[in-house]
């Protein structure tokens, strides 16, 4: 408290001005000109981080996953270029992930990420409704109160007391991803009449203690009704127990399920053309990833628009689903990357300033 209400010590934690800034102050139309006013889809995905391709048992059991995504993405005459960038938290904290790319500031001090939320300073929400984006956040985790929503400013919140989910709790969070996204379309069809959409989606199936996995529906109608799997799969999936001393095996298969279910939402009709960006937001916990893991995380970024992916590809991301190794830099640091390829040619957005700690 004694920070938020200082001026000189909130200085101190948070940058003058990050790349959103510099973007709402742009000429106006250039920051996000080349979108053309597509819709933009930024997943979150819970707990995917650089272990599924560091550790060669992940990385060797998840390959036809990844291979069949990729043949996904490519059906529906998309591509893929990817990256690595190092989030602010370790196994846990999501929170400081999702807001970092929101607001394009280093969360990695949970003191900064408190402070933030005191302010009025813009984020992601606040450039794309300026620019007559409506903006959506999915937060099919939530099943409490969370006034500090309130900071983030999304049109519509969705939490799971509004997805209507009549299917079989499965799991510590009870709604798998597969039908999260559906009900999202379902609720809000991108219509042509519709305005353009800025959708953040936290995915929750992936996370500790990583069972038990969901069936997977192929047909995609059908996950929408009060019996959304077979019975038997449901009964095979219930019986499943989490193996508290050894999550690694359950950790592999609940990633490939993420890989199968978003591989199948990417195939579905799409009514008019949106960009996804795939985020890993931290690393799963030690007894999954080893000690002295990287706190690295996986960012893909897949679209239609081979130009609006080669200037990605001119900031360091490399074609298909394998990242280059070497992170490009903290994950805050996407947002600015993320502009400067939304923008019209020469614009430059402004990198997040350096932090002066308190």
């Amino acid at each position: 408290l004694a920070t938020a209400f200082s001026p000189q010590r909130q200085a101190s934690l948070l940058p003058d001005a990050t790349a959103v800034d510099a973007a709402l102050a742009a000429e106006s139309g250039s920051a996000l000109a080349a979108l053309r006013g597509r819709d933009v889809y930024v997943i979150m995905l819970e707990s995917v981080g650089a272990v599924v391709y560091d550790d060669a048992r992940a990385n060797q059991a998840l390959r036809p996953s990844r291979d069949r995504f990729v043949a996904d993405i490519a059906a529906r005459g998309r591509e893929v270029v990817s990256a690595f960038f190092r989030a602010p938290t370790f196994a846990g904290g999501s929170d400081l992930t999702h807001l970092g790319i929101l607001s394009g500031i280093d969360l990695s001090d949970p003191m900064r990420h408190d402070v933030l939320l005191t302010t009025q300073r813009p984020t992601l929400n606040s450039l794309f409704r300026a620019y007559g984006y409506q903006t959506f956040g999915l937060y099919p985790a939530l099943d409490w109160e969370w006034p500090e929503r309130a900071f983030y400013g999304f049109d519509v919140f969705l939490a799971r007391r509004d997805m209507g989910y009549a299917g079989p709790a499965l799991g510590f969070w009870e709604i798998p991803d597969q039908f999260s996204a559906a009900r999202f379309e379902q609720l809000y069809p991108r219509a042509a009449n519709a305005p353009p959409r800025f959708v953040f989606f936290p995915t929750i199936t992936c996370h500790l203690p990583f069972s038990p996995v969901p069936p997977f529906q192929p047909e995609w109608s059908r996950v929408l009704g009060p019996q959304p799997f077979a019975e038997a799969e449901v009964r095979r999936a219930l019986a499943e127990r989490p193996n508290w001393l050894n999550m690694f095996p359950d950790y592999v298969r609940m990633v490939a399920y993420t890989y199968q279910w978003l591989g199948a939402y990417l195939r579905q009709p799409e009514p008019r053309e949106a960009i996804y960006l795939l985020i890993g937001d931290h690393q799963p916990a030690a007894n999954i990833t080893g000690e002295g893991a990287s706190w690295d995380v996986p960012v893909h970024v897949v679209s239609r628009d081979g130009e609006l992916l080669a200037r990605f590809i001119e900031q360091g991301f490399q074609p298909g689903l394998e990242p280059p190794r070497r992170a490009l830099g903290p994950l805050h640091t996407l947002t600015g990357m993320m502009l400067q390829a939304f923008s019209a040619p020469g614009y430059r957005p402004l990198p997040s300033l350096p932090l002066v700690e308190a």
